[in-house]
């Protein structure tokens, strides 16, 4: 099976098993097809939200503002940061030294106020690379998350938890230990009997191939 099938599914899977999501926002081609196929797979009512401005739904009496989803863990949201860190702090403003950046990008975002909320948050990554996973981020754009709400890293190493301000393996891909040991600064936790993860359930698959045909959530992979 493909990465993209495997963590692209997955995170559908993750999503469509929130029912206190009320609205998702989809960050890149891939994650949007993850919510799609969710809706699939039983999230029907869940609102696709682009910016906050469309709504796909009749949710429109009940959303608010952004501050009131993020307070009452309603918002679901999975991002792909340049820099994430052990402790889940995010980056997405640029790398090297505040001050004397090396290379400058989008900024921060919402990171400041999503990354530490009661809503689930997914990390969505094409590779296990240490340039994207470090000890410690170059510049805080979200703070570490304290523990109000799901933190999940989904890479082709496999799928980790953030408990306790540190990463646990829930599942490896095949060859995932190799992966995460290429990392060593980024440390993760796997414990005796991890389970392997070759491939999603036949549905979730479906559902993928359902809502992007065209694959474009392969092309984010490089496939």
């Amino acid at each position: 099976m493909s990465v993209a099938d495997l963590l692209t599914g997955t995170l559908a899977e993750e999503i469509a098993a929130q029912p206190q999501l009320r609205v998702y926002v989809p960050t890149t081609p891939a994650t949007g097809v993850a919510v799609r196929a969710a809706k699939q797979l039983g999230a029907e009512r869940l609102a696709i939200v682009d910016g906050f401005t469309k709504l796909d739904g009749d949710q429109r009496d009940w959303v608010t503002d952004v501050f009131t989803l993020l307070r009452k863990g309603w918002l679901g949201v999975a991002i792909t940061p340049i820099q994430l860190d052990v402790a889940g702090r995010t980056n997405l403003s640029g790398f090297g030294a505040p001050g004397a950046l090396k290379s400058a990008l989008i900024g921060p975002r919402g990171l400041p106020d999503n990354n530490d909320t009661p809503c689930p948050m997914w990390y969505l990554l094409a590779a296990h690379s240490d340039r994207t996973l470090v000890e410690r981020v170059d510049i805080v754009c979200g703070p570490a998350p304290s523990g109000l709400g799901q933190r999940t890293l989904l890479t082709p190493a496999g799928c980790f938890d953030l408990v306790g301000g540190s990463w646990r393996a829930r599942w490896l891909a095949p060859g995932g230990a190799d992966l995460v040991a290429s990392v060593p600064a980024f440390a993760i936790e796997i414990a005796d009997g991890t389970p392997t993860r070759e491939s999603c359930a036949p549905e979730t698959l479906a559902a993928l191939e359902a809502v992007d045909a065209g694959g474009s959530r392969r092309r984010e992979f490089g496939e």
